[in-house]
């Protein structure tokens, strides 16, 4: 995997990935409970003869409880493997759509990312409740 961020919107087209305002670590909600309303951008590299079958993708959603909050089950298919070159690796992007995810309270989350069983990334999210107007923090 090369490439696994939080964003706003996250589209492919033509193999190739658009990810809007990447890299949120915090979201903040006026009251909770309250929907998650974020996209997963990934980039998966697999070696060429790894890219000649399909793999298994699966997000999990992980609350500081640790309990399974959401899971995003996926078949990742390589459109043309044959195009890459003797020894290139191939790069397959993938965007997730979690914006529907509920997140019951304010609090720690982890998105966890598995590719045929195996874990290959961790992001770390907090859920903040928005500061009430006329408030400020130092």
């Amino acid at each position: 995997m090369t490439t696994a961020l939080v964003c706003d919107h996250a589209q492919v087209r033509e193999g190739l990935l658009f990810v809007l305002s990447g890299g949120i670590s915090r979201v903040l909600r006026e009251t909770y409970p309250a929907a998650l309303g974020t996209c997963l951008a990934l980039v998966l590299e697999f070696e060429r003869r790894e890219a000649e079958r399909t793999h298994d993708l699966l997000v999990l959603v992980v609350g500081e409880d640790g309990e399974d909050i959401a899971r995003v089950q996926a078949e990742v298919r390589v459109d043309h493997p044959g195009q890459a070159k003797p020894g290139e690796n191939v790069h397959v992007p993938i965007a997730v759509d979690m914006r529907g995810v509920p997140l019951a309270k304010a609090g720690a989350y982890e998105l966890r990312v598995y590719v045929d069983d195996e874990h290959r990334r961790t992001l770390q999210l907090w859920a903040e409740l928005l500061p009430s107007p006329g408030t400020f923090e130092l």
